[in-house]
């Protein structure tokens, strides 16, 4: 089976791409899949269904008894089948009951039954000829069979045989000790079956059996891929790879890491002297392009202390004194800043 009819009958191929491919289908294409899986599975049933009943339903003939020949004929016509010649697994099938209406009442009688192989089952000659060899048993083509017991008024007889495809004639009378009993008061008839559409509807309806199960394979994984996404809130594997990113990130906080620790007290001037109590001088030029940020006042519990921002989103607190905590603080989603804990 190649890979368009299995993808055709709703199964999936194996290869080393498919896994990329289920990942990548959305949860309404997977929903689409499962249900024409799901479909495909039925219709391949049904047709299965369909064809095994065509390979078993039979085709009826029917004969009467005519006292002219003290024997019932009849020309079921060609039977076809895969010409192969000799007993084999393909040959058609055929079932006959006759049925004894007023036999002749003569002890051990009994029912012969010939199948010839004759396009002509008019043609009295040839089916004398091919009577007398079918008598012999040799032939596949011209099969002849009696009943075991005695024939009894009312009783039903039941001949089996299995034929080549070809055109066939059926013949069926009394006889005794494999002589002919001819009596006008006589009657029998026949009711047969011919099964010749078995290979066909078998082998199709087995090719469809096959189909079929690749689709209910290819259902199942459907399924079990919607159920794993429905299970997980419908997150698929680059949501969930990006959130384990995401939550990595953020485990590790800003990027380049927290300083080593804030200034032990205020800035000194070239001398040593501290500049704290020094009034500020006026105001310097700064560059448009990088003001630097004020420092943000905190909520404080009664003192007077303020947060100044340092590098990648840490900060550091300065007391009303001008000296520095060591603490290094970090501002919460709520915008209170709390110590920093790596």
């Amino acid at each position: 089976m190649t890979e368009e009819d299995a993808e055709s009958s709703g199964a999936l191929v194996v290869d080393e791409d498919q896994d990329e491919i289920l990942e990548e289908m959305s949860l309404d294409e997977r929903k689409e899949r499962l249900k024409k899986a799901r479909w495909n599975v039925f219709l391949y049933l049904g047709i299965a269904v369909i064809l095994f009943g065509f390979a078993l339903f039979p085709m009826p003939f029917s004969a009467d008894y005519e006292p002219f020949s003290s024997s019932a004929e009849k020309d079921v016509g060609y039977v076809w089948g895969l010409p192969l010649d000799g007993p084999d697994l393909f040959d058609v099938p055929m079932r006959l009951t006759v049925t004894a209406d007023d036999p002749p009442a003569v002890p051990g009688l009994g029912i012969s039954v010939f199948v010839i192989q004759e396009p002509d089952c008019t043609d009295v000659q040839t089916m004398s000829e091919k009577v007398e060899q079918a008598k012999g048993g040799d032939a596949h083509d011209h099969q002849h069979a009696v009943s075991d017991a005695d024939v009894q008024d009312g009783g039903e007889y039941e001949f089996e045989f299995n034929i080549d495809p070809g055109q066939y004639c059926v013949v069926v009378e009394y006889v005794k000790n494999g002589t002919k009993i001819s009596d006008p008061d006589a009657d029998l008839s026949v009711e047969g079956k011919l099964y010749p559409n078995q290979l066909i509807g078998g082998v199709l309806g087995f090719v469809c059996l096959g189909l079929s199960t690749f689709a209910f394979i290819g259902a199942q994984r459907h399924g079990q891929a919607l159920r794993t996404i429905l299970e997980s809130d419908g997150e698929t594997t680059e949501t969930k790879v990006l959130s384990a990113a995401s939550a990595a990130r953020i485990a590790a906080g800003p990027a380049g890491g927290p300083p080593q620790g804030g200034p032990s007290g205020p800035p000194s001037n070239a001398d040593g002297d501290s500049t704290a109590d020094r009034p500020a001088g006026p105001p310097q030029d700064q560059s448009a392009d990088a003001p630097e940020a004020a420092p943000v006042a905190a909520p404080s519990e009664g003192d007077q202390a303020v947060f100044e921002p340092a590098e990648n989103g840490y900060f550091f607190r300065k007391m009303p004194d001008g000296t520095y905590d060591q603490t290094v603080y970090v501002q919460d989603a709520e915008g209170t800043f709390v110590p920093y804990q790596a």
